[in-house]
């Protein structure tokens, strides 16, 4: 039995906006799930959804073995939501607010303040403990309310963008933490717009376009499953160059190829053209490149 069970999940919002569109799901416990897909997709939604913040149109949903729409208090309890661009009050400090957080689930003070202490540690920011969180940085204060919920202990941890406004090395310090969350037994679910984050952390992917899931499963099969081997990206009129596929973004061109040798024979002509271009391994982001032709502007298959 999953962590996340969804079948034909449907929300419609007012003015007819279908955010999830007939969503399934079976996501397993104790690991790192990333939902992927680009603003619009209905990853927020379907977290929403399945914390017990907002109610389903249409649908069945389970956390944990209880049906959100039938025990929602109880699957409360069960788990702890970092809601998108969510900030700690200014007034407070990190170990002030954490340790409240923790107070409001459940935690004796004692327990709260300590539990506190560690997550600051464990996750670098324990030099900022008592500094007043108006004077952090905003993504230093996006890491302070993600600790509240790591440190929480629940067992189902929802991230929505938790990395966002983070820097190359702050990011990976995240990374870090989480990988021990899930270490300790817990699930994690977060949202994600950055491939290099879901494809260092995460055991399981689910990538939304539209409201739809169009792939899901460990990481690695779902790349394995896209079919190529190679894909050459290139900056300029790169029209005259085909591979087993291709699709264009605007101005840049993306082909796929499932032979290394085609894909470099490709290379050395695009680059006798002058392009500028860049040759890589198929990943996560061309799950939604190759089923995502409607959110980019200019999208096109030749």
């Amino acid at each position: 039995m999953g962590c996340i069970v969804s079948r034909d999940l449907w929300k419609i919002f007012r003015k007819r906006v279908e955010a999830l569109k007939g969503v399934s799901v079976n996501i397993p416990c104790g690991k790192i799930t990333a939902l992927v897909g680009s603003n619009g997709a209905g990853k927020t939604t379907f977290i929403r959804v399945a914390s017990g913040v907002l109610k389903p149109t249409s649908g069945y949903i389970e956390i944990l073995g209880l049906e959100v729409s039938r025990e929602p208090d109880r699957v409360k309890a069960r788990v702890a939501l970092m809601p998108q661009g969510s900030l700690p009050p200014g007034f407070s400090t990190p170990l002030q607010f954490i340790s409240t957080y923790l107070a409001y689930r459940g935690f004796s003070r004692s327990e709260a303040s300590k539990r506190a202490r560690e997550i600051l540690y464990e996750l670098g920011l324990e030099r900022y403990a008592n500094t007043k969180c108006h004077e952090l940085s905003l993504g230093t204060q996006q890491r302070v309310v993600a600790a509240a919920s790591i440190a929480s202990g629940a067992e189902l941890v929802f991230l929505d963008e938790p990395t966002s406004g983070l820097d190359p090395i702050a990011r990976r310090g995240f990374w870090s933490s989480l990988l021990k969350v899930r270490g300790s037994g817990s699930t994690i679910v977060m949202t994600s717009h950055n491939p290099d984050e879901v494809e260092a952390i995460a055991d399981y992917v689910v990538a939304m376009v539209s409201g739809r899931v169009v792939a899901q499963g460990p990481l690695k099969r779902v790349i394995d499953g896209i079919g190529y081997s190679r894909v050459i990206e290139i900056y300029g009129d790169g029209k005259a160059f085909g591979g087993d596929r291709v699709v264009r973004i605007g101005d840049i061109t993306v082909t796929y190829y499932r032979e290394e040798t085609d894909a470099e024979r490709s290379l050395k002509a695009i680059l006798r053209e002058g392009l500028r271009a860049r040759v890589r391994s198929v990943g996560v982001a061309d799950i939604l490149i190759l089923n995502g032709g409607d959110l980019y502007e200019g999208y096109e298959e030749p």
